[in-house]
Parts: C-alpha cells; structure tokens; sequence
C-alpha cells in the first residue's frame, strides 16, 4: 500500500514537494486556498481536498508550507482543522519559516493527540523542491526524526538534524535568512553609495567583487540590480520581509539588540509599501529614490 502524504500550502514550494513525492510513488491530498493551485495538483496526479481536515484524513504525515505561525495554527487547530483527523502516531512537518515560537506552541497542541511535530524549514527553490534537492534544518526528537528520516530523504539532499526539539529548525533557519538579508541590503546599499559619490557603478560593482568577501549572493543582487530586474526571480520581497521581523522579534526576546538586523528589516517594511509584489532585490529602490538615483549598468558575464 502506498504511503499517504498531506500537503497544506501548493505555492511554489509546496507544489514543488508534492510533484516530487507524487514521482516518487506516494499518494499525495493537498489543499490550498486558491483553487488554481488545487486543479494544478490535480494535473500533477494529486489529490485536491477540500479543507485541511481532509487534506489530513489518512495521512502518515501532514507537511505545512504556509505562510506565517498563525497559519499554523489555523490550519491544524482552526476550523476544519487538520489535527484531530492525524492518526495516532502521525507527524505534522513544518518546512515554512515561520519562526520558532509558532512550532512550540504547535508541539503543545499536537503531543496530547499522540501526533509528532518536526520542525524543518527548507532552503531551496521551486526546481529543488520538485527534485527533492532541498536543504532541511530539522528540529526534532529523536523519536520523531527517526520516524520521518526516510521522508525527509526524499525531500532533501541535505538534512542536519540541528537540534531535539521542536522550534531549532526555525531558529537556525532564521539566522540564515538574516544572513543573507544582511548580503542583499549591503550589496544595494555599498552600489547606493558609491554611485552617489560619482562612481560608475559597475566599477563599484568590480571593486567590490574583487574582495574576498564577495560571494554568490552579492552578485546575484549586483545583477538583479544592474538589470532593474525585480519580479519573477522566484526571490519574494514579501518572505524576507517576514523573515527579518522574525529575526528582530527573535533576537528581542533573547535579549539581545541587533541594529544591523533591526535596520534592514525597517527597510525591507519601507521598501513593502511600495514594492510588495516584487523580489528581494527591489529593496534598493528605496534607497534610490531620495537621492535621485537609478543603479543601472551593462554586468559583466
């Protein structure tokens, strides 16, 4: 009997993971809000449901790839929730950021019904997920990530088992989030500058590049940038936006004050009002515009 997987949340990363459980020969229910993204499942070989509750009926494990912790909690304690349809000994596995807080409180909810929580943020894209080529951050027990270690294999070539409790997945996926923001406003910010100061900014661009501390990410948004191009990158400005106030709200509730974290994240809220439906690489517009600026060149292939 093939195994049954339920999948809530069929954007581009979830429809990604239920196109390759789906090659790999599981039976897959999912259920978004959009019905578009419901027909497409079913294109794929899925199954749409009708809420998350069925989405959940039958299933060895139930993978969440929504937006925020509130979502969370909807989706398996809400109306039609899908919790108390699990059965026994099931997991929920978390593969959306959506900080640490929202899986512990999740683990409270679930561990009275008997059912597992596995906290594994990804990394990766709509082509990965759909290989099965992603990079889990897994907080789980020992129990749990024994479980589910064969499924986690299926969706990842990279899984590190962070720590034993749920929420650790979250918290090491949030410092990478934070680290790469940190790349993307710096990369604008040094271009902003330099072109500014009467820089050509390629030449700013080449300077820079030039350094051991430049890497993938400060070309990609170099690129982006010189190209003005800010949609359809697969890099959403909405995701890091949410991601930086997780990280502030994180670094703020253990204490610490992290300005660089809690200055990038204002501008990416800023950069929102006016670029929302647009990627990552967008943030370098509110930077422009009070000086009068365009950041633009010919990037050397």
């Amino acid at each position: 009997m093939k195994t049954k997987i339920g999948i809530i949340g069929l954007g581009t990363m979830g429809m990604g993971i239920a196109e390759n459980l789906l090659k790999r020969g599981y039976v897959v229910q999912g259920f978004d809000l959009l019905p578009e993204r419901m027909q497409l499942l079913e294109q794929k070989g899925g199954t749409a449901a009708p809420s998350p509750a069925q989405a959940a009926d039958g299933a060895s494990a139930l993978i969440l790839m929504v937006f925020n912790g509130e979502q969370v909690q909807d989706v398996l304690f809400g109306q039609d929730g899908a919790a108390n349809v699990l059965p026994k000994g099931g997991s929920v596995l978390v593969t959306a950021s959506v900080g640490y807080a929202a899986c512990e409180e999740a683990e409270k909810g679930l561990e009275p019904l008997g059912l597992h929580l596995v906290d594994c943020p990804v990394r990766g894209t709509a082509a990965t997920s759909a290989s099965g080529e992603l990079y889990l951050m897994v907080g789980a027990s020992p129990e749990a990530f024994s479980k589910n270690q064969e499924l986690l294999n299926q969706l990842g070539s990279t899984v590190i088992h962070v720590g034993d409790k749920p929420g650790m997945g979250q918290k090491a996926k949030t410092c990478m989030q934070a680290f790469f923001s940190l790349m993307f406003e710096g990369t604008c910010e040094l271009l902003a500058l330099g072109t500014a100061s009467g820089l050509d900014p390629r030449t700013v661009f080449e300077v820079l590049d030039g350094t051991s501390a430049s890497n993938g990410i400060f070309r990609a948004t170099a690129k982006h940038v010189a190209g003005r191009v800010f949609t359809g990158t697969g890099n959403p400005l909405s995701i890091l936006d949410k991601d930086m106030q997780i990280a502030c709200a994180s670094a703020s509730a253990f204490g610490l004050s992290l300005p660089a974290l809690e200055g990038i994240s204002s501008n990416f809220r800023e950069s929102m009002k006016q670029c929302g439906k647009e990627d990552i690489w967008s943030v370098v517009k509110t930077l422009e515009q009070p000086a009068g600026l365009e950041i633009q060149f010919d990037f050397p292939e």
